[in-house]
């Protein structure tokens, strides 16, 4: 990626080449993942995320949220509270906005480190306008970037309290006014599945073009 003569970054180069909405996306060989858990369950109606409490081991809160939302400001919720020993994220959307906490909340020490799986299914034009949020991650030596087909939306965290929340959703890491729906749990047993998950991924496709690795 080069800054060329009309003041304007060239993509030509980037890091994400396949085409979008694939008939395969690379990932149809591995078996379909499944957790099932018999947890106390709460129901939420949110408009705003201080409303919300954290769940103790073994809960589970159902969120909808109705105003302009991003889902990056649980895990800040969460980082006010408790540090954060290990992050998983699986995003589709991730914006500067949201990139740029996430930088700072790991340079502070809030977050100890990160591995991120990103979607490489946007199309050319939102691929070249997160190409720089991408370059900011990669910068980061306490995050492990890599790209995969992915539509799933994901935040999993083991905090330095002995907790493990997961985060699952419609919501992108981006603002927007759409209604939209959470489940936050605090289970052990499902950041490990989430974990082992993403480490599979990461082994099954290693080599290939859906895959980019840092």
């Amino acid at each position: 990626m080069e800054w060329n003569i009309n003041n304007s970054w060239d993509f030509s180069d980037t890091l994400i080449n396949v085409k979008k909405d694939t008939q395969d996306s690379g990932v149809e060989d591995i078996a379909t993942q499944k957790h099932k858990i018999n947890a106390e369950k709460t129901y939420q109606i949110i408009h705003e995320l201080e409303e919300l409490g954290l769940p103790k081991n073994g809960e589970q809160v159902k969120i909808i949220t109705f105003k302009s939302f991003n889902a990056i400001l649980f895990l800040k919720h969460i980082t006010e509270k408790e540090t954060v020993e290990d992050l998983k994220l699986v995003i589709y959307s991730f914006n500067y906005d949201a990139s740029k906490l996430l930088d700072t909340l790991i340079n502070e020490g809030k977050i100890k480190k990160a591995t991120i799986l990103m979607s490489n299914l946007r199309n050319k034009a939102h691929r070249e306008k997160e190409q720089l949020t991408r370059d900011m991650l990669v910068a980061n030596p306490k995050i492990d970037l890599f790209f995969a087909s992915s539509h799933a939306k994901i935040m999993a965290m083991r905090t330095n309290k002995g907790n493990n929340y997961v985060i699952e959703g419609s919501g992108n890491l981006s603002f927007n006014s759409r209604i939209e729906q959470y489940c936050l749990s605090n289970d052990s047993k499902l950041f490990d599945f989430t974990s082992n998950w993403m480490d599979e991924v990461k082994v099954f496709l290693k080599g290939k073009k859906e895959l980019i690795l840092t």
